[in-house]
């Protein structure tokens, strides 16, 4: 896992890892249940791509709170859309935008990490 990692550079390793953790949020939706699955594999492959830790940590927090505003499988969210009448299917064209938005800003957000050297 850590070879395309490696031949990418830290940059696009960074941003890979944010967007691995928004997509894995979609089958475990749960915040501690994708740490304990995740965490263990991101601490070392960000240390073989020359990330520091907190870029890891970083990836994980943001996958897993930005993506749970708009994934299907989150009981939370499809519990306060049924409470509120609202269906998945317009709940979702208008978050969709602030999403995106949110996701362009995280990648943004570890370009300038990595960048600068975060540590």
């Amino acid at each position: 896992m850590t070879q395309p990692l490696v031949a990418v550079g830290p940059v696009l390793s960074a941003v890979g890892m944010f967007w691995a953790n928004l997509l894995f949020n979609l089958f475990v939706p749960s915040g501690s249940g994708q740490a304990m699955i995740v965490m263990p594999l991101m601490a070392p492959m960000a240390d073989i791509a020359g990330l520091s830790r907190n870029v890891a940590v970083s990836a994980y927090q943001y996958g897993d709170g930005m993506a749970n505003i708009i994934i299907p499988t989150s009981g939370v969210l499809m519990s306060i859309l049924s409470i509120a009448k609202v269906p998945y299917q317009k709940w979702v064209k208008w978050i969709l935008p602030l999403f995106l938005t949110w996701v362009v800003i995280g990648t943004a957000s570890f370009v300038v990490a990595v960048l600068i050297g975060w540590r």
